[in-house]
């Protein structure tokens, strides 16, 4: 992934290739990462280091969450939750394959994912 490393192209197999880290561990296992050069555009890791992980990034102000990513077994992103508004979404989240986003949706739409913002938001 980026916080600790990342399976993607062997090019963060060593600290010297890792854009992102891991800055707090939530109760619930979240993953709290940001950029190690804070003028890096936020966007999450397309892959994570270990499977079944879950990022979150806060936003540039450090206040409430920007981003939360949901990785699979084989560490690609599944699932991105993002609490800005675009598309006029409001707070909505994006699915994911082959390394793209495929579709958005209000987060209303999926009771797993709302709750799972709710849990990361409750955690900080």
């Amino acid at each position: 992934m980026g916080a600790n490393g990342s399976k993607a192209k062997g090019t963060t197999e060593t600290e010297e290739g890792r854009r992102w880290k891991t800055v707090e561990t939530l109760s619930s296992g979240v993953k709290i990462i940001e950029f190690k050069d804070p003028k890096t555009p936020g966007k999450m890791p397309e892959e994570s280091h270990s499977p079944n992980s879950i990022y979150a990034m806060m936003n540039k102000n450090g206040e409430g969450i920007k981003s939360i990513a949901v990785y699979d077994e084989n560490c690609l992103k599944e699932v991105e939750i993002h609490t800005t508004d675009h598309d006029g979404l409001g707070i909505h989240y994006h699915d994911w394959k082959g390394g793209k986003p495929i579709s958005n949706h209000p987060i209303s739409d999926n009771p797993k994912w709302e709750k799972l913002l709710s849990e990361t938001l409750d955690s900080l």
